[in-house]
Order: structure tokens, then C-alpha cells, then sequence
């Protein structure tokens, strides 16, 4: 869970440099409103660069979470996560589920692909 929560602090403090250190530089994305595959921390940038210009203040937390250990240096979170953001001006909240594969590369856990969407009526 260790780089799960470092991802979530970085996006709590809008922090562009932390939340892409987080990525494999590899890895395999789709966020909530990406239509393509992005497939490099480039892309991860990009997309964490619209989220919080479009929609600062930005705040998220993971709740329900469980992590499923596939080897010892490779495992996959999944839950649910709850944004608080602002958008015109007024505050928005939105669940989504999220699904995170995790592994060790270079030494340092690193999220290997990430895939969110938001929660059906």
C-alpha cells in the first residue's frame, strides 16, 4: 500500500513531480476521462496536469481497499476511492473504483497500471 498512499499524497498536494514518480515509466493508464490507452509516465504527466488545473482544489482518499499479493514483489490494490474537487467554482464529490498492479522495479514499488472509473448509478 506503501506507493498506493504515496500517490494519494502527492494528488493531495498537487504535487505533478510526485504523483508521476509513483509510475512505472512503462506503465499501462486509463483515468477516468482518458479515451486512448496512455502507455509512458509522459502521458501520466499530461493527465494529472488537466486534473488539477481543471479541477484544483483536488483531494482523494482510498476507502474499502484491498491489496491481493501476487508475488513478493508484485500485487494488485483494488477499491474504491473518493474524490472531493472543485469545478465552477463549487465543490464536487465522485466515487470511482480503482484497480492498481504494483511491482518492484529498480528497487522502489511503482504503480505498473492503474485503471479508474467511475461508479455505475
Amino acid at each position: 500500500m506503501g506507493v498506493a498512499n504515496a500517490w494519494v499524497a502527492a494528488v493531495n498536494q498537487q504535487d505533478l513531480d510526485a504523483i508521476v514518480s509513483n509510475f512505472a515509466i512503462d506503465v499501462s493508464f486509463f483515468g477516468t476521462i482518458t479515451k486512448t490507452l496512455i502507455s509512458d509516465a509522459q502521458g501520466v504527466r499530461q493527465y494529472f496536469a488537466k486534473v488539477i488545473q481543471s479541477y484544483a482544489a483536488v483531494k482523494v482518499e482510498l476507502v474499502q481497499v484491498t491489496v491481493t499479493e501476487l508475488s513478493a514483489d508484485s500485487a494488485v490494490i483494488t477499491g474504491f476511492d473518493r474524490w472531493k474537487v472543485t469545478v465552477n467554482g463549487a465543490p464536487v464529490e465522485a466515487i470511482g473504483r480503482i484497480s492498481m498492479a504494483v511491482a518492484v522495479r529498480n528497487g522502489q514499488w511503482r504503480i505498473v497500471s492503474f485503471h479508474r472509473s467511475t461508479m455505475p448509478n
